[in-house]
């Protein structure tokens, strides 16, 4: 009886493994693993200052005004920095130091300055007959190289003072009110139209000359309503 029972055992088990062996059953070790990688997104951000800044009134022929726009990088990452100084033209008789006026009257800028070191003029200036203004383009950089600024850094002032124009009397412009506008942008320093095909982990080799950084730039076309771009208006009023 008992080898009954050990016969119907060993039968079942036989089965059993005739199953599992038919099924194609099998045990293996496995595991899972994933990784999430965390990346924080940088930010360009500008401040356009002018601490000695300090209204006149009622300007005079050849007067120099304390003005001087500077930029703070307030952002994250480093910076390439440029600025627009738009001003105002008329058509107008100027007089030299000596006091000889010029023979005929000129289409001439109301306000000249010196341009400090560090900055470069880009491009041709930009004349608008409908508004009667110059725009003129700086990059804070060399003619070849842009030149990075680090975040909480600034630049240097693109200029410290404005003279204005030494006009003959009777031009029309006494009792006007002129303005001197600047806009300021900037653009992230790495990875600009770097032209790659493929990847190869290297983030500076990306556009440094200043007039291939300012074409990427405007064609992003900055507003006021983002953070690559501040303004600054100047008003500036001619005594009678």
């Amino acid at each position: 009886m008992q080898n009954k029972k050990r016969m119907k055992t060993m039968i079942a088990a036989t089965a059993m493994i005739g199953v599992l062996a038919i099924g194609g059953i099998s045990a293996y070790f496995t595991d899972g693993d994933t990784a999430t990688n965390t990346f924080t997104v940088g930010k360009v951000s500008i401040d356009l200052q002018e601490p000695n800044w300090n209204p006149p009134k009622d300007i005079t022929p050849n007067q120099e005004i304390k003005k001087d726009p500077q930029i703070k990088n307030d952002g994250i990452n480093d910076a390439y920095i440029f600025m627009k100084v738009t001003v105002p033209y008329d058509n107008i008789t100027v007089v030299a130091g000596d006091g000889t006026k010029a023979a005929a009257k000129a289409d001439t800028e109301l306000f000249s300055y010196d341009v400090k070191s560090g900055w470069i003029e880009i491009g041709t200036p930009v004349k608008d007959t409908n508004n009667k203004t110059v725009t003129h383009l700086y990059a804070y950089g060399t003619a070849t190289q842009m030149t990075a600024v680090a975040a909480n850094q600034k630049t240097g002032t693109l200029f410290d003072w404005v003279k204005f124009v030494n006009a003959r009397e009777d031009e029309g412009l006494e009792g006007t009110t002129k303005n001197i506008k600047i806009d300021a942008y900037a653009i992230q320093t790495q990875n600009i139209n770097d032209g790659k095909t493929k990847l190869d982990g290297i983030n500076s080799d990306g556009k440094v000359k200043p007039t291939d950084v300012w074409a990427v730039l405007e064609r992003q076309n900055p507003t006021t309503t983002v953070s690559v771009k501040e303004e600054a208006n100047s008003d500036i009023k001619q005594g009678n």
